[in-house]
């Protein structure tokens, strides 16, 4: 019958999305980021804990984590350029989970011997201890992960089609969100409800769990996605839009239309969502920046991103009385409308572009 048909189209058309690239690729990124941000949450507690309940070695951390991205981010970027695809995948996700599950264990010892640590070299092993953390904290970070799968893998998944490539960066985002925000309570009521070191072996298992599923699904991709595989050498300059004009060159279409960008809505719309406006400089990126350097363009726009946020620490380690959250607030304003500005210049540089005729 006509509804038994249905039923089984539906079936089968759901088992052939389950298989595809697209929904590996969302699901090994939800496994990363609600890994990456129980520990970010975990280990900024963890830290208060070790040094008597000051933020010292928390503020240490973000440090850290900014510098480490901001010194080191374009280097970071030119190796996901400059190796395989697959490598550089492999090799970030190892590197990052393997550095949190040491990280795990150290911190594990340190709870569960803690009298017994803060005794020898008169508590400077227990620095010691929390140093190798924080180098630990600086391998683990996932910018070269980040890079390789959003900024590259689903620009290549999507076959350098805009609208899906609209979807995937907006379901990526989604992902992130929603894990931003549940992560950090799954793992706070682990600790609260057992104790550090019970949340300690909890993101130790997650971690090691996770690293065998991503490997699998970001490998499996790699093998039913041929082009992944093609990797333009560094001189060849081709970047997502010239690729569209040349499809619609063979498929015989004789004008070119440029991107036509509707300024005033996207600058409204950022007003209201930041992210919007973060969604379509992440798709810029990608579909103006040619294969063989998005990633040290996108390194070096981590590196930015993290400049700014040392910028904010400093203003508010500057302004920390309540009575100046005022004046943060305006300084705040003035950066994002220099960035709608910023943004608003080159989209019109972009529209008065002469036509391109074939």
């Amino acid at each position: 019958s006509n509804k038994s048909f249905k039923t089984l189209y539906l079936i089968e058309s759901a088992l052939i999305y389950l298989k595809g690239p697209k929904f590996l690729i969302y699901v090994s990124g939800a496994l990363s980021m609600w890994g990456d941000r129980m520990w970010h949450f975990a280990i900024s507690v963890f830290l208060i804990e070790l040094y008597g309940h000051n933020l010292l070695l928390t503020g240490i951390f973000g440090l850290v984590v900014a510098g480490s991205v901001l010194l080191l981010g374009a280097l970071i970027g030119d190796w996901v350029d400059r190796n395989p695809r697959n490598k550089v995948a492999h090799a970030s996700l190892f590197i990052q989970n393997i550095s949190v599950t040491v990280c795990s264990i150290v911190l594990m010892l340190v709870f569960s011997y803690k009298k017994w640590i803060e005794e020898i070299w008169d508590g400077w092993l227990t620095v010691t201890l929390c140093a190798y953390c924080l180098w630990l904290v600086i391998a683990e970070h996932n910018t070269a992960l980040t890079i390789a799968i959003q900024r590259d893998w689903i620009v290549v998944i999507t076959g350098y089609n805009r609208g899906h490539l609209a979807g995937m960066n907006a379901t990526m985002r989604r992902i992130d969100q929603v894990t931003n925000i549940l992560a950090p309570l799954a793992v706070g009521q682990v600790m609260t409800l057992a104790s550090n070191v019970v949340g300690c072996g909890f993101i130790l298992g997650w971690n090691l769990v996770s690293l065998i599923v991503e490997f699998i699904f970001l490998s499996r991709v790699y093998r039913i996605v041929p082009a992944l595989s093609a990797k333009p050498p560094a001189m060849e300059h081709q970047s997502y839009l010239e690729k569209k004009r040349e499809r619609k060159r063979s498929q015989g279409k004789t004008r070119l239309k440029p991107m036509k960008y509707n300024v005033y809505l996207k600058l409204h719309s950022v007003v209201w969502c930041l992210w919007s406006f973060d969604l379509t400089v992440t798709q810029l990126l990608q579909e103006t920046i040619c294969e063989s350097e998005r990633g040290v363009v996108n390194g070096v726009q981590s590196s930015m991103n993290y400049l700014m946020d040392l910028l904010h620490f400093i203003m508010v380690i500057s302004a920390p009385q309540p009575q100046h959250f005022g004046i943060l607030v305006i300084i705040s304003i003035l950066f994002i409308f220099t960035g709608h500005t910023m943004y608003f210049l080159y989209a019109r540089k972009i529209k008065r572009k002469p036509r391109t005729n074939t």
